[in-house]
């Protein structure tokens, strides 16, 4: 699995201040309405700092955040402080360890592609249908081939705010679909004109969807569709982004 997010996460909603997290929250909800799973108890794998959580419990769901990046949990932690609906976790979503079986799962913002193997794919699913009820909904984003080939390729990228900057120094190795970046991070320090730098490496991998759907019927999960992100269409070669949706069949209990 790739390095979890350190420094980063403390300007981390600085930079993805761009993102219609409301829009994409409907867009959850109306999914999961739409295979039965209108409440109940959810669990949201790379939950990062929490903005996700805190829109779906709004929305009428008790949720359990996992992250397995200590920063991460930092910012999400102040943010639900005293929240009695959101229960905040750090644990591999490849080991999950939960008291209980939940009424769905979902993990999306591309958390999934920074499993770097099938193996950790498939330790994931396992993971999940472990842990989730009959009939239980599992709903997934992945960032496409196409996306890390076509739209980020070799690329560098800047931000510059007034208390923070990013460069983000982008390479996507075809062979391996191993997508790099390389993260220079200046932040301010209180009450002084300076600014701390940091440096982090992620990685990424792209997973084709058959790929996918192999892997979700080996771990016992059934695979029911998948669409173009944000649309009721199916994936095409130029989808950027993917959603899949899988579910925990009625009495299955392979693992």
């Amino acid at each position: 699995m790739s390095t979890s997010y350190q420094n980063f996460a403390y300007v981390y909603d600085k930079f993805m201040d761009n993102i219609p997290y409301e829009d994409w929250n409907k867009y959850l909800i109306q999914l999961f309405q739409q295979y039965s799973v209108s409440s109940g108890n959810l669990v949201e794998l790379g939950c990062g700092t929490g903005t996700m959580c805190l829109l779906m419990e709004k929305a009428g769901y008790q949720i359990i955040g996992v992250d397995n990046s200590t920063d991460m949990l930092t910012i999400a932690s102040e943010k639900v402080a005293g929240n009695p609906n959101i229960i905040l976790l750090e644990q591999d979503m490849r080991e999950l360890e939960l008291d209980t079986q939940y009424d769905g799962f979902y993990c999306i913002c591309d958390s999934l592609n920074y499993l770097l193997s099938d193996s950790d794919v498939l330790s994931t699913f396992r993971s999940i249908k472990k842990h989730l009820k009959d009939n239980g909904v599992f709903i997934f984003d992945l960032k496409t081939p196409y996306f890390y080939e076509t739209i980020l390729g070799d690329q560098v990228f800047c931000d510059h705010q007034k208390d923070c900057s990013y460069t983000w120094e982008n390479n996507y190795f075809e062979e391996e679909r191993i997508n790099q970046y390389d993260l220079t991070i200046f932040i301010k320090q209180p009450d002084q004109d300076l600014f701390e730098r940091f440096n982090e490496t992620h990685h990424q991998k792209a997973y084709s969807l058959p790929e996918i759907i192999d892997l979700l019927s080996v771990s016992g999960l059934e695979y029911v569709t998948s669409y173009d992100a944000f649309t009721s269409n199916p994936p095409s070669p130029e989808s950027e982004r993917i959603y899949i949706i899988a579910r925990k069949r009625n009495g299955e209990n392979k693992q």
